[in-house]
């Protein structure tokens, strides 16, 4: 029970992490906090068993780490994305729901690998991926994660939608 109580905390301030992402004006500042969200919300996967949620971060991270660097390639966006997949598959014990992390993963490296996506392009697909989070999150009893990753998602969609024509690359 306690681990249960301490990953929810850490979902609590993973997600609350990434409420700010959502309102930072440019990409890469969006890619620093999820990469520390991550970290985060890895912790809390690993208590509540969610183990193909730990895999799709550790990729998340990586795929961030290289697009802040500007490294990016359509080679390296289908190796993230087969990576996702198999590795998503492999380590899914949630069944059917286990897979809504790979869908949020594989939507999410077609955006962020892209170096011409827009901070704006990458809010639409958070909010998305946050969708599929929280159904995620109530598979392995992540309570406070479904909460915040529904606040989260609308949060995205706001400022995605709220974006001045010029703030938008």
């Amino acid at each position: 029970m306690n681990e249960v109580l301490i990953a929810n905390i850490l979902m609590i301030i993973g997600e609350a992490i990434l409420f700010i992402a959502s309102s930072r004006k440019n990409k890469k500042t969006i890619l620093i906090y999820q990469i520390v969200s991550m970290l985060v919300m890895t912790v809390a996967s690993y208590l509540l068993k969610g183990y193909g949620a730990i895999v799709m971060d550790v990729i998340g991270i990586t795929r961030n780490l290289l697009s802040i660097n500007g490294i990016a390639s359509r080679w390296l966006t289908y190796l993230f994305i087969s990576a996702a997949i198999i590795f998503g598959i492999l380590f899914n014990n949630k069944g059917l729901l286990g897979y809504l992390p790979i869908v949020a993963n594989v939507s999410q490296s077609l955006i962020i690998i892209n170096r011409k996506s827009t901070a704006r392009q990458i809010r639409f697909v958070c909010a998305f991926s946050s969708f599929c989070w929280a159904i995620y999150n109530f598979a392995i009893k992540g309570y406070a994660g479904v909460i915040t990753n529904l606040v989260n998602s609308i949060s995205y969609l706001y400022h995605a939608i709220r974006m001045k024509e010029e703030d938008r690359s």
